[in-house]
């Protein structure tokens, strides 16, 4: 589908206190973007002010599945800016197994949204990718496509991608202030305290 947003919504029952149900609708959405075969939809509940979910969606062989529902503090009252100074303010899902994906942790302002994923693919290389110098030496790819800008760079055998609504500059500012070691507690597999395995 050219446009996965309402079967990704339906894929997800509410159910409340009082025992009604209900599903997300288009205008729940907060912010959503897709980073390679990965679709990221941050939505309000209804109903519940202070918390919002964030829906993680892989694409494989053509099937989307959401792989991954996080509950987060409501960003209301939070800071709109999200760079690497005041990242460490903004409310992170915190690190998680994706299936077909790799490691992924999202980092949410009031507008803003970053994901970090750790994966084992090479992104697929598109027109319009420059490459960016980090503070580390590191030399990182940079693409802006359809709103959302990616940086991503090898680290040892696997490939650290930074992506989000931030502008250019904020997302140079995330990636020299958050290495891989900084965001995901263990990269050996899954036994970091900052781990947690999701399936459907």
């Amino acid at each position: 589908m050219t446009n996965p947003l309402p079967g990704i919504l339906h894929s997800v029952q509410w159910q409340f206190s009082d025992g009604s149900k209900g599903y997300p609708v288009a205008s729940d959405v907060v912010n959503q973007f897709r980073i390679q075969n990965v679709e990221v939809v941050r939505v309000r509940i209804p109903r519940v002010s202070k918390t919002q979910g964030v829906l993680v969606v892989g694409n494989k062989n053509g099937v989307r599945k959401t792989d991954a529902l996080f509950l987060l503090p409501s960003s209301e009252g939070q800071s709109k800016d999200l760079d690497g100074a005041s990242l460490s303010k903004a409310q992170t899902t915190g690190p998680v197994s994706v299936p077909d994906v790799g490691d992924v942790d999202i980092y949410t302002s009031a507008d803003k949204m970053v994901c970090f994923i750790m994966s084992n693919r090479e992104p697929s290389l598109r027109e319009g990718v420059s490459s960016v110098r980090l503070a580390s030496g590191v030399q990182a790819e940079f693409q802006s496509a359809q709103g959302v800008n990616s940086l991503w760079y090898p680290y040892g055998s696997r490939t650290f991608l930074v992506a989000g609504n931030a502008d250019r500059s904020q997302l140079v500012s995330v990636a020299n202030n958050y290495t891989p070691n900084r965001v995901f507690f263990s990269l050996e597999g899954l036994q970091g305290d900052g781990h947690g395995s999701v399936g459907t």
